[in-house]
């Protein structure tokens, strides 16, 4: 069964983070510069105004959260923002995909921005956006400049294994991952090509990647080879991000977009969410 969370649709939904201590889903609208907060038994919503445009969040353990913004990092808390850290200084390019790993270091990776400042489309000239690691108040290139659009920022249950996308090439790659050090190393392509693009994605505990396939209304879970395992149908054209909540982590959660879309349905911006039966693993929170 598939029900969808509260009222409140999304411009484009992203980074659903489950805190079982409110019992609800947090996740960012980034065209709409609002970080949510949706109770997921009752999907009673809350949002929080952001001046610039959030694009990922992960929650600590003090009762804020980390958020990649367009123009940088920074703390977050009721609606307080601390020093942003910057991370591209070419203001031609803009944060996109941001998630901490098992240790609770934060990871972002940029791009070419695609919107106006006023919040149009905007063709972009060329790929060139770099995955980095935030170290304290800095942020370290973990990549060459290379990303048209990167998504999907996951490491898997075993802290060996470091995956990442990009939606203009339609692939997600893996690398080889060493928790104590950060280093990533050993790439390779996990999936290529498909229905939609691959946007974001989260794991179960069995190692599976749940990818949300932007344009093709549809999450795939992906089995450790890269193999589709089976697909989840949903009532959104374009599902954005996935996570897994609920007391027993077996409710997957499926943000989406109606951003650009010419006569958008009810379900579009919506997010879902899926009892799977499969047990999922907890986002990384973010350790200062």
């Amino acid at each position: 069964m598939i029900r969808i969370l509260g009222d409140m649709r999304d411009g484009v939904g992203e980074s659903p983070f489950w805190n079982p201590d409110d019992g609800a889903v947090w996740s960012v609208d980034i065209t709409g510069k609002r970080i949510l907060q949706r109770h997921l038994g009752s999907g009673e919503t809350q949002a929080f105004a952001t001046e610039d445009l959030p694009t990922a969040l992960a929650l600590d353990a003090e009762g804020g959260a980390i958020v990649s913004f367009a123009g940088g990092v920074a703390r977050w808390r009721d609606g307080r923002m601390d020093t942003l850290i910057a991370v591209e200084a070419d203001p031609a390019m803009r944060l996109n995909e941001g998630a901490c790993d098992p240790s609770g270091r934060m990871w972002v990776a940029s791009m070419e921005n695609n919107l106006t400042p006023d919040l149009q489309p905007r063709s972009q000239e060329r790929a060139r956006g770099r995955l980095f690691r935030i170290d304290g108040d800095r942020a370290t290139a973990m990549s060459d400049a290379e990303f048209g659009i990167p998504n999907t920022m996951v490491w898997s249950p075993s802290r060996d294994r470091f995956y990442l996308g990009d939606s203009l090439r339609n692939t997600i790659w893996v690398w080889d991952y060493d928790d104590s050090s950060g280093e990533i190393a050993n790439r390779r392509v996990h999936v290529s090509g498909g229905p939609g693009v691959p946007d974001g994605s989260c794991i179960d505990t069995e190692g599976y990647l749940w990818t949300a396939r932007f344009g093709a209304g549809r999450v795939i879970r992906y089995d450790p080879d890269g193999q589709p395992e089976r697909e989840v149908l949903l009532p959104a054209r374009n599902p954005t991000a996935t996570s897994f909540a609920g007391p027993e982590m077996t409710t997957l959660v499926v943000t989406s977009a109606r951003f650009g879309l010419d006569n958008p349905s009810v379900a579009d911006g919506a997010m879902f969410a899926v009892d799977t039966g499969i047990v999922g693993h907890p986002e990384n929170r973010f350790r200062s």
